[in-house]
């Protein structure tokens, strides 16, 4: 095998050196054999068990997802059985709770913006209004088109207003981490 098809294994020891861990004391953390670290890293192991998988996710804070796809395992695999909440590591929720920080702030964001069209609206109602008045009080006509250019205002205003939530900032969702 390729030093570059070892992706699993480079992602291993470049997290592990990161954080100052030996193979050794990863593998004791992991509650794995050495050796079987030791070939994974190398890249000779090319499907590791997924238990060794969760053990060193766990210690590197890494998506065990993430390494599952690494290790060559298919969608199917990772996604069905009564396992499931073994092939899924503290890095997989932290990042499902990311993504649900993420729309909750963008959704906060888009209430906000939408406040802000919301009151403006508001002013240039009551702008045409005041003018309206204004025009009867003094005996004046206000002209159609000076109310239909401040109408058309309000239109282009009001519009983001009417659009749809963008979709793709609706937060990813696993089932594995429900299950």
């Amino acid at each position: 095998m390729k030093k570059t098809d070892n992706k699993l294994g480079n992602l291993i020891k470049e997290t592990r050196t990161n954080l100052n861990l030996s193979q050794r004391e990863l593998a004791r953390q992991a509650k794995i054999d050495y050796a079987e670290l030791s070939r994974l890293e190398a890249g000779k192991r090319k499907k590791p068990n997924v238990l060794y998988l969760k053990g060193i996710a766990e210690v590197l804070n890494l998506s065990m997802v993430d390494l599952m796809k690494l290790a060559g395992y298919t969608d199917i695999e990772i996604n069905w059985g009564k396992d499931i909440v073994n092939k899924r590591s503290t890095a997989d929720y932290q990042k499902q709770l990311q993504s649900y920080k993420k729309f909750y702030i963008d959704v906060l964001n888009e209430i906000e913006n939408r406040r802000r069209n919301d009151f403006a609206i508001q002013g240039c109602i009551v702008d045409i209004i005041d003018k309206i008045e204004l025009a009867k009080l003094e005996g004046k006509e206000l002209s159609n088109d000076e109310i239909s250019e401040r109408l058309k205002e309000l239109i282009s205003i009001i519009r983001p207003n009417l659009d749809k939530f963008d979709k793709s900032k609706y937060p990813t969702f696993d089932s594995g981490l429900f299950y």
